[in-house]
């Protein structure tokens, strides 16, 4: 009978025991993604497609557009290499610009991200240099936080009604991922211990929100992460089978012990057998989990998109919106009824097979110089 109760009591233990274990944590929500089987985007995902024209004039020219929050009747620009926020109409007629240039009262010198919080009236900005700056919509100064000291701060996402969570790119021993108090601007804590080579791929786009969450993944690692206030929590792994980043690659970029050098590889690599891809853009809405693979370097390197229906775990998967040239960027914003992103004037022709005639006018009407379009595709 005492055997049979020991018998007992060790399974329970060893069933605790593995339900404790870090790897079977984080494979709780895999998401299987087969590369190669591709889907027509416009037969599977989208319904329909507009552009949206963003009004060119001296006041609104725009560089290189980071994000799009759109709000109420209006689309809130962030363009990072001007470090300013552009205001346009649903219909992009441009409306105002909230920059405050400079070192005085309620002015910055760089805004590397930025967080619309319309329902609460307020615009967040980070300064690389670590500060947090708040405006209200109309670009009224309201007040601003000084954050621990840092080599760098990338981005940023609110995180509770108290804190938000930062990212830097930092040495191993310094956790990147950081939650402050808003308010304050003390810290509360710091995770996340990789190697800067690695997380300096994709440094601008390490955090993301959905569903009053915020999400946490890096470049060269294929788990996905929930920032909480206790600690970085295993949200959903991609798995792309024989297509996986190899660990023994990793190794052996960990092994050059120049890390500039090692950079160096990491880059040459992408597009490669031994680097096929590195993980770029995620977000989610209430039907997908999406992900953008970046098979090439460059300004502006083609991808692959990964749409993964969260109901019906399945991955859907494309290179082009068309099958051939037409590419799409990775989203500016991802909502559940639709995405945006963004039409560049040299590729305004390849959208011709893919919109209606009205809509395809308005990238015959650009100019050379003129701001890019905004591309609107509806979910299905």
């Amino acid at each position: 009978m005492k055997a049979h109760i020991y018998w007992i009591l060790g399974i329970i233990l060893f069933a605790c025991a593995c339900s404790n274990s870090p790897q079977q944590a984080q494979e709780e929500k895999v998401y299987q993604v087969d590369l190669e089987k591709k889907v027509n985007p416009l037969e599977t995902i989208f319904s329909h497609a507009e552009i949206i024209p963003l009004e060119t004039v001296d006041s609104s020219l725009i560089v290189w557009i980071k994000k799009v929050y759109p709000a109420k009747d209006k689309f809130y620009v962030h363009d990072l290499w001007e470090h300013k926020l552009f205001v346009f109409g649903q219909n992009g007629q441009y409306q105002r610009r909230i920059s405050r240039y400079g070192q005085g009262a309620g002015e910055y010198i760089s805004m590397y991200d930025c967080v619309v919080d319309a329902p609460h009236d307020n615009i967040y900005m980070l300064s690389i240099f670590g500060r947090i700056k708040r405006y209200d919509l109309n670009g009224n100064f309201k007040d601003e936080v000084e954050l621990p000291a840092r080599p760098n701060y990338y981005c940023m996402e609110l995180l509770d009604d108290n804190h938000v969570a930062t990212w830097s790119c930092l040495e191993p021993q310094d956790g990147g991922v950081l939650v402050v108090n808003k308010t304050t601007g003390d810290s509360l804590r710091s995770d996340w211990h990789d190697d800067r080579m690695f997380d300096n791929q994709n440094h601008e786009k390490a955090l993301f929100r959905y569903s009053g969450k915020t999400y946490f993944a890096t470049a060269l690692r294929q788990q996905v992460y929930e920032v909480t206030t206790s600690g970085l929590k295993p949200a959903y792994l991609w798995n792309f089978g024989k297509d996986n980043i190899r660990e023994s690659r990793l190794e052996y970029y960990l092994s050059i012990e120049n890390s500039n050098d090692r950079n160096n590889e990491i880059i040459d690599d992408i597009g490669t057998e031994g680097l096929p891809f590195i993980l770029d853009k995620q977000a989610q809405n209430k039907t997908y989990s999406y992900l953008a693979l970046q098979r090439e370097t460059g300004m502006r390197p083609q991808m692959s998109h990964v749409f993964y229906h969260k109901e019906k775990e399945k991955a859907l998967v494309f290179d082009f919106l068309n099958g051939k040239d037409c590419k799409m960027n990775p989203p500016l914003y991802f909502g559940d009824d639709y995405l945006l992103t963004d039409v560049l004037y040299d590729d305004r022709e390849t959208f011709q097979s893919i919109l209606p005639k009205e809509e395809y006018q308005k990238l015959e009407n650009m100019l050379e110089d003129d701001n890019p379009c905004l591309l609107k595709l509806y979910f299905k």
